[in-house]
């Protein structure tokens, strides 16, 4: 299996965290959001596609505008995605989702409540909370989802959507950093589980 992890970030290095994770599970490639145009084609050996997260705000305008060519991606390409942060909140708003900025960023391990029973969430139950690591400014919102031909799966106390999946795409997203284990002295690896359970999901 091979991956393309697109690098939504200004800062190319950050996306580190995300390439490890990734490592092991899939082979993959990173290319840069600057470099994806609106003709980009996918190469042919890319089984699946990772949007990573980024320091640009869903909320404005300008900074959205900046990835036109991932929007065009997102909306043309039919293999399994997911979305992480960023890339998740711009994949959501793709399909017709709202978004809206938190009263406060939140930046710490939040415990993320499972609502519904889904292959990304193999090896946990419905009702248990994981704790994963955040670092995010903006959301999607909930209300918007049914129109988006969303599906929520998880949400938390800070953040009313933390999981979704599309209902007829191969697209999941997450709020949730999944790939960040450690937030300073903090450790917490089940969000490496979850980005195997989406390979795993991508396979069948």
């Amino acid at each position: 299996m091979r991956t393309l992890i697109i690098n939504n970030y200004f800062n190319s290095k950050k996306v580190e965290e995300l390439t490890d994770a990734v490592r092991l599970f899939s082979d993959y490639e990173v290319i840069d959001y600057r470099k994806i145009g609106l003709g980009f084609k996918v190469p042919n050996e890319v089984d699946t596609i990772f949007l990573s997260g980024s320091e640009a705000r869903i909320v404005k305008a300008g900074h959205v505008k900046m990835y036109e060519g991932v929007t065009n991606l997102i909306e043309n390409v039919r293999m399994p995605i997911l979305g992480i942060c960023f890339g998740h909140q711009l994949a959501c708003q793709v399909f017709g989702a709202q978004v809206g900025a938190l009263k406060k960023p939140v930046v710490t391990f939040e415990n993320v409540h499972i609502v519904k029973k889904n292959v990304l969430f193999s090896g946990f139950k419905v009702g248990e909370k994981i704790p994963l690591a955040e670092h995010h400014n903006d959301y999607v919102k909930k209300r918007s989802l049914k129109k988006a031909k969303l599906e929520l799966l998880a949400d938390s106390s800070s953040c009313e959507v933390e999981a979704v999946r599309h209902l007829t795409k191969p697209f999941y997203g997450i709020q949730f950093h999944a790939e960040r284990v450690r937030i300073g002295k903090e450790e917490h690896k089940e969000g490496l589980h979850i980005i195997g359970n989406f390979f795993e999901a991508s396979r069948r």
